[in-house]
C-alpha cells in the first residue's frame, strides 16, 4: 500500500492577506455599529466576581462582608465623635451678653438699636437695588427656571417653518407679554433676512415696551458694512452691536470681543432697571429667528469672570432651545430664552425659494433640507455680488476655473468639484451633489465662508440716478419713529456706546 505524503496546511499569501483584511473590515464595522448604539456602555471593565467552582470562595465572600461591616461602624463612630466635639465647642463659647452688666446694657441698648436699625435699612436698600454683596452673587449659581410650551402639531405640517409659525402666536406673544424689554437677535450677515416687520408692529402696539435690534456675529463682517448697518438699523430702533461667540480667532472687528460687548449691553439693561423705579425686577426678552444666537447671547451676559458656566444650551444646529427659559440675573434684572421662530414675511414666496432663504439663514437642520443645491445657488449669486467674497470662496475650496452659460451649471461644476475633493462620492464614482452642498452650508453656518449683504440704503446710493429713481424708493425715517430712537437710547444710555 502506498503512503500518499500528507497535504500541506499552508495557505498562499494572497488568502492570507484576504482574511486578514476581512478581519480588519469586521472590527470596523463593529466600532461604527458600537457608536451608533445608544444604549450606555461603562468603558471600565466589569469584575467578573469569584468563580464557583473556586474552594475558597465562602470564607472569601465571608470576609469582606466582615470588612464593610466594620468600614461602616468606623464612619458611624467618626461621625458621632464629631457630633460631640461641636456640641462641646458650642458649649464653650461664652455668653456676651450676660457678661455684660446691667448698667452698661441700659446705657448702649437705644445706641444699639438704632445702629441695628440702621444697618437693616442699608441691607435692605442694597438689596433693592440689585448690588448687595457682589462676591456673593458670583459666587452662588445662577437661577435658573424652565417653563415648557405645549402647542398641538399638525402632523400634515412637514416643514420645520410651518410648524414654527403656528407656534408663533403662542410662543412670541408669551415672551412680549411677560416681558418690559425686547432684545430682537439679528444675524449681521444678513439682517434685514433675519426680520421681519410685522414684529416690531406688534411690540409697537404693546404699551410700556422696549424694543432693542441686537446684532449678532459682527466677527463675521468687515468693518464698514457694520457700519452701514448700524446707521441703517439705528434709523428705527435702538440698535446694539455684540459677539456672543467666545471663540478667540475672528475674522473682522477683532476689538469689539466677546467681554467689552456683552459688559456694555448688560449695563445699558441695568441702567434702565435702575430708571425704571418698579418695585420689581424687569423681564428682558430674547426673540429671533433659529440659529442666530439667542441662546449665546444670554450666556455672554450672565458670563462672570470668564466662568465656563453656561446658564442656556447652546449648539450649532437649529433647534437647540425647546423650551422658555427665565435666568435671574440680580434682583432687578431676569432675562427669558425662547425657542427660534420663523416670524413671518410680508412678501409671499413660493416653499422651495423659502426653504432656500432659511437655509442660509441656518434656521433648519441640515437633514431637513429637502433641496440644498437651491440653498447653494443662491449663496453663490449673494457671494457674486462682491469680489471679496467671490475670491474667499474660491480660495477656501480650491476651486479652479469654471467653463458656465448660467448661474444652475456653474453651481453644479462647483459642487461635483467639492464632492471629487471632500471624497462625496456614489458607486461608480458618481459625485453626490446634495452631500457636496451641505457641506457648504454647514461651512456657512460655522462662519468659515466669508459674505454678507449691504443695507438697501448702500445700494441704492451706488447705482445711478435713473436706477434709483425707478428701482430703489428713498428711505427717510419719519420724524415720530427718529423721537422714538433718541428717547429709548437715552433710557438705555445708548448714547455713544460704541465709538466705531
Amino acid at each position: 500500500m502506498r503512503v500518499t505524503k500528507r497535504a500541506s496546511k499552508r495557505r498562499s499569501t494572497r488568502m492570507r492577506e484576504g482574511l486578514k483584511k476581512k478581519v480588519a473590515a469586521h472590527g470596523r464595522k463593529q466600532r461604527k455599529l458600537e457608536k451608533k448604539d445608544p444604549t450606555w456602555k461603562s468603558r471600565v471593565r466589569k469584575d467578573p466576581g469569584i468563580p464557583a467552582s473556586f474552594p475558597y470562595k465562602e470564607a472569601i465572600l465571608a470576609e469582606i462582608e466582615q470588612k464593610r461591616r466594620e468600614d461602616e461602624e468606623e464612619k458611624l463612630a467618626l461621625k458621632e465623635k464629631r457630633r460631640a466635639e461641636a456640641a462641646a465647642a458650642r458649649s464653650a463659647v461664652p455668653d456676651d451678653e450676660n457678661l455684660v452688666d446691667d448698667e452698661s446694657d441700659e446705657d448702649n441698648d437705644g445706641a444699639n438699636g438704632l445702629a441695628a436699625l440702621l444697618q437693616s435699612a442699608q441691607q435692605a436698600a442694597k438689596a433693592y437695588d440689585g448690588t448687595e454683596s457682589n462676591d456673593e452673587m458670583e459666587e452662588d449659581d445662577l437661577e435658573v427656571n424652565e417653563y415648557e410650551i405645549d402647542f398641538e402639531e399638525d402632523e400634515r405640517l412637514g416643514n420645520e417653518w410651518e410648524k414654527s409659525r403656528k407656534a408663533f402666536d403662542k410662543i412670541f406673544k408669551t415672551v412680549v407679554e411677560a416681558s418690559d424689554v425686547i432684545l430682537y437677535v439679528l444675524d449681521a450677515r444678513d439682517p434685514e433676512g433675519t426680520r421681519s416687520k410685522k414684529i416690531e408692529e406688534a411690540i409697537l402696539q404693546s404699551q410700556g415696551k422696549r424694543l432693542i435690534f441686537v446684532l449678532n456675529k459682527i466677527d463675521l463682517v468687515p468693518d464698514n458694512v457694520l457700519k452701514m448697518w448700524l446707521d441703517f438699523l439705528q434709523s428705527s430702533f435702538p440698535t446694539v452691536p455684540l459677539k456672543a461667540n467666545g471663540a478667540a480667532s475672528t475674522t473682522f472687528n477683532k476689538k469689539m470681543t466677546q467681554a467689552v460687548t456683552s459688559k456694555q449691553l448688560l449695563d445699558s439693561l441695568k441702567s434702565y432697571a435702575h430708571k425704571s423705579n418698579l418695585k420689581r425686577a424687569i423681564i428682558v426678552g430674547v426673540v429671533g429667528y433659529p440659529n442666530v444666537g439667542k441662546s449665546s447671547i444670554i450666556n455672554a451676559l450672565t458670563s462672570r469672570h470668564g466662568g465656563n458656566g453656561k446658564a442656556c444650551p447652546v449648539g450649532n444646529q437649529a433647534g437647540v432651545t425647546t423650551s422658555m427659559r427665565e435666568v435671574k440675573v440680580d434682583n432687578k434684572l431676569k432675562i427669558l430664552d425662547s425657542p427660534g421662530i420663523v416670524f413671518p414675511s410680508s412678501k409671499k414666496s413660493s416653499k422651495e425659494s423659502m426653504e432656500a432663504k432659511l437655509a442660509l439663514l441656518s434656521a433648519i437642520p441640515s437633514k431637513q433640507i429637502k433641496d440644498p443645491e437651491a440653498a447653494i445657488q443662491l449663496l453663490l449669486k449673494r457671494l457674486a455680488k462682491n469680489t471679496e467674497m467671490a475670491d474667499g470662496f474660491k480660495k477656501y475650496y480650491d476651486i479652479p476655473p469654471l467653463v458656465s452659460s448660467d448661474l444652475e451649471s456653474f453651481t453644479k461644476g462647483v459642487l461635483i468639484h467639492i464632492a471629487r475633493k471632500q471624497g462625496k462620492l456614489g458607486k461608480g464614482g458618481i459625485p453626490k451633489l446634495n452631500d457636496a452642498a451641505l457641506v457648504i452650508l454647514n461651512d456657512w453656518r460655522d462662519g468659515k465662508i466669508v459674505g454678507w449683504t449691504l443695507p438697501n440704503s448702500s445700494k441704492a446710493a451706488q447705482l445711478t440716478e435713473n436706477e434709483v429713481s425707478s428701482k430703489v424708493p428713498p428711505l427717510t425715517p419719519s420724524s415720530e419713529q427718529t423721537t422714538i430712537v433718541k428717547e429709548w437710547a437715552k433710557e438705555f444710555d445708548l448714547d455713544g456706546l460704541l465709538n466705531i
